[in-house]
């Protein structure tokens, strides 16, 4: 089996759309996609620029409908494939200084639930998977105050790691 990535900017239409016109050349099926896109842009609400809002939305939330959109149809025609979004535990806890990423991670999550119903009849399989906090460069930006209080709330007092989720 062969694995290939692609360096592109999820958030903008038309460079999923030639990415994948691209790919489709020499592939012709794509069996499994993996919209895992994130970043934070973290700050209160009432701080919030509209800029940093956007930004997260598009990351996190338009990528999944920019690529969703290009790659079902061929998932279709195939009748088979297998999508995978990454949320957040956030998307159902919520917090703090995270007004758009909170959004984000849920509408990735609400999105997922109604793809999977659009598309189960033919044969294509949409999860979604919400991890807690894993060790990443996201989550060394937090306090250690902040660290405690996500951990006391961990049963393992630990946060995951990276592989934790990439074995799943």
């Amino acid at each position: 089996q062969k694995i290939e990535s692609f360096l592109v900017d999820v958030s903008v239409k038309q460079a999923v759309d030639e990415t994948i016109k691209d790919l489709m050349l020499s592939w012709k099926s794509i069996d499994i996609l993996v919209n895992n896109a994130g970043i934070t842009r973290d700050g209160l609400l009432i701080r919030m620029s509209e800029e940093d809002f956007d930004r997260v939305i598009a990351v996190n939330l338009k990528s999944l409908f920019n690529l969703c959109r290009a790659i079902v149809p061929h998932m279709v025609k195939a009748r088979s494939g297998n999508i995978i979004n990454v949320s957040s535990i956030v998307a159902s806890t919520g917090n703090p200084g995270q007004f758009n990423y909170v959004a984000s991670k849920a509408g990735v999550e609400g999105a997922t639930k109604a793809l999977a119903k659009e598309v189960a009849s033919r044969n294509i399989r949409i999860n979604c998977i919400a991890p807690g906090f894993i060790q990443k460069p996201m989550t060394d930006k937090l306090t250690e105050t902040q660290k405690e209080h996500i951990l006391s709330q961990i049963p393992m007092k630990t946060m995951g790691k990276p592989e934790d989720i990439a074995n799943v």
